[in-house]
């Protein structure tokens, strides 16, 4: 069964569609968008001004904008005719997917088209998954955003990371990297920071600020019936310049790496005892934190024990009495330094 929305008429005779173009595309809040779509023929300052863009034309038709809100999938197609108030309205179900279907058609046909007004934000009505924003004037580094949407953000995130949502779209096609979204109106340094942020690659302080947490839940094969997450599991936690401190973090993969930012690496320390680091994280420029024989180490990590199988297990008390002793104060290093640091045999993972 299919859902939509839709103006019905009664006992219309016939139809009368009218071609038209959508000048710009204009984004309200949630608010405001509802306010609107419930009171049109009151004056509004974004209809007054984009005035010049809306006119028909030759042969009739019409040159009008879209107005879309934040968190609506569907728009209203507007002409003032010169007026402050929708004189002419066309309401336009699932917009937000007739936008990114004209843009990827746009691209398939070699074209290069910003739709005006259309921001990074207005996409995420609808769920964006594996994705890669790249910037249309400069090549950054790309990391895969598994997900994007409404809810990705916390209110915090929404804010810390305005001018990335706020970003103009340039198009949206598959490419190298799978599917792929163009912008620009934005440094492409913190376009490029924003999706190792959404990947993981940022302290576990600054993931749960400003992305939305799920909760976790895991299948149990034998009956496919939603189970409580993994077993959490007592470890040492060292970051950067700050003493360690006893969490308790899943014993699955990711929650491991999302407790070091990335693919994780472990050392071993002790029988039945590792450290768990970042893998990439000299190669990411995280901040020097410990040494360790002739390296140092960089980024978050921690200490936990293991079994005869080689799982992670809950340290014991005294290791966590031994292990926060052993690395008790905050040290500091120069990038030079930590560029020279020579490294240790490791498991990646």
């Amino acid at each position: 069964m299919l859902t939509t929305k839709a103006v019905f008429n009664r006992k219309l005779d016939d139809f009368e569609p009218k071609n038209c173009v959508i000048e710009k595309v204009v984004a309200l809040t949630s608010h405001e968008y509802d306010k609107f779509s419930k009171n049109m023929l009151a004056d509004y300052d974004f209809i007054k001004d984009n005035k010049d863009l809306q006119y028909f034309g030759e042969n009739g038709t019409c040159h009008c904008i879209l107005v879309m809100g934040e968190e609506r999938d569907d728009g209203i197609l507007v002409q003032g005719e010169g007026y402050d108030y929708a004189r002419y309205a066309a309401f336009l179900p699932n917009a937000s997917l007739f936008l990114a279907a004209v843009m990827e058609q746009e691209q398939s046909a070699e074209k290069k088209t910003v739709v005006r007004g259309l921001k990074l934000k207005d996409l995420m009505s609808v769920p964006l998954e594996d994705i890669h924003l790249i910037h249309s004037d400069e090549d950054i580094d790309l990391a895969t955003i598994c997900e994007l949407e409404n809810d990705t953000l916390t209110d915090v995130g929404k804010k810390e990371w305005a001018d990335i949502l706020e970003a103009d779209v340039h198009r949206i096609f598959t490419g190298e990297y799978g599917l792929q979204i163009e912008v620009s109106g934005v440094k492409p340094q913190r376009l490029s920071d924003f999706s190792y942020m959404l990947a993981g690659y940022c302290s576990v302080q600054d993931y749960e600020k400003w992305v939305m947490q799920k909760p976790e839940v895991t299948l149990d094969e034998t009956n496919s019936e939603p189970q409580p997450e993994d077993q959490k599991i007592k470890v040492v936690m060292v970051e950067p310049h700050e003493t360690p401190y006893v969490a308790e973090i899943g014993n699955d993969l990711a929650s491991m790496q999302k407790a070091v930012g990335g693919n994780i690496q472990m050392v071993d320390l002790a029988s039945y005892v590792s450290l768990v680091c970042n893998e990439e994280g000299k190669l990411l420029e995280m901040e020097g934190n410990r040494s360790l024989g002739n390296d140092i180490l960089v980024g978050n990590f921690f200490i936990a024990g293991y079994n005869d199988e080689g799982e992670l297990i809950s340290l014991t008390e005294e290791q966590i009495e031994e292990y926060t002793q052993e690395f008790l104060t905050p040290e500091s290093f120069t990038k030079e330094q930590i560029d020279e640091a020579t490294g240790f045999t490791s498991i990646s993972f």
